[in-house]
């Protein structure tokens, strides 16, 4: 546990020295607030959870609220990110290009999220560490893409990609909680979900991995960062198809026997 801290602490202190106040406060600041307004509007509402057929009043938690605000941020940087590179044509056209002001939007909010997201699980403990290491690229490829002004449309598209299953999962929890997820509803959910993951992060994410490889456009930092990503989705691809395996697969196997 001690070097879990040390490692976070080390890592988010080294990239915050390089960067510019108001790029790391601002955005910092706006989902620190969403969060404590959040707080503050569900601190005194609870809601009825049933487990192993006991009701159970609970108090909506600091997680409850958390994966709120990452819900949010998922669905405000996809929907910009999408209309951005449906306006300006896929990503593999548009390699190694400047940034544009909307690149430069995208980038500062998640930004500002990663790090607010980054420090929330520290202080929680609340992942494991290959969603630490996931943070920590994103916010080095979001501060690489800031600060040379460069690479803005590859570093949005995996934003993209990154965070659009992201509201997906949330959802997935939030129907958990209020004893919706073993209806029609949850298991839709988890086949939007196990779908959408593979299809953007291994469908078009190696697609966009290759394009990237077979060009000089793209510079050796964000290219490692892409790898980086990729490597972790695989860990991630590894639990989720291990869930759906034993929860779809396995059952309905069962069943028909």
């Amino acid at each position: 546990m001690v070097s879990r801290i040390l490692f976070c602490t080390t890592t988010i202190a080294s990239i915050l020295g390089q960067i510019p106040v108001k790029w790391v406060t601002i955005p910092l600041v706006f989902w620190s607030l969403l969060y404590c307004i959040i707080t503050k509007l569900l601190e005194n509402r609870c809601y009825i959870k049933i487990k192993d057929k006991t009701q159970k009043v609970l108090r909506f938690s600091p997680e409850y609220c958390c994966r709120l605000v990452t819900f949010i941020h998922g669905l405000v940087v996809t929907t910009i990110s999408a209309g951005l590179h449906i306006k300006h044509g896929p990503v593999w056209d548009n390699l190694g290009l400047d940034n544009k002001p909307i690149h430069n939007l995208v980038l500062v909010i998640s930004f500002g999220y990663f790090i607010f997201d980054f420090l929330w699980c520290c202080y929680m403990r609340s992942e494991g560490m290959a969603m630490l290491a996931h943070h920590v690229v994103s916010l080095f490829g979001l501060f690489y893409s800031s600060y040379y002004q460069q690479y803005g449309a590859e570093v949005t598209a995996v934003c993209f990609g990154a965070e659009i299953t992201n509201p997906i999962l949330q959802t997935r929890w939030f129907l958990r909680e209020h004893n919706l997820y073993n209806h029609t509803m949850g298991i839709v959910n988890d086949y939007i979900f196990v779908f959408s993951f593979f299809f953007w992060r291994f469908v078009v994410g190696s697609y966009f991995l290759y394009r990237a490889t077979i060009t000089n456009e793209v510079g050796l930092v964000i290219y490692l960062g892409g790898i980086g990503l990729y490597i972790i989705s695989l860990i991630f691809l590894y639990h989720i198809l291990k869930f759906f395996v034993r929860k779809y697969i396995l059952k309905l196997t069962k069943k028909n026997e």
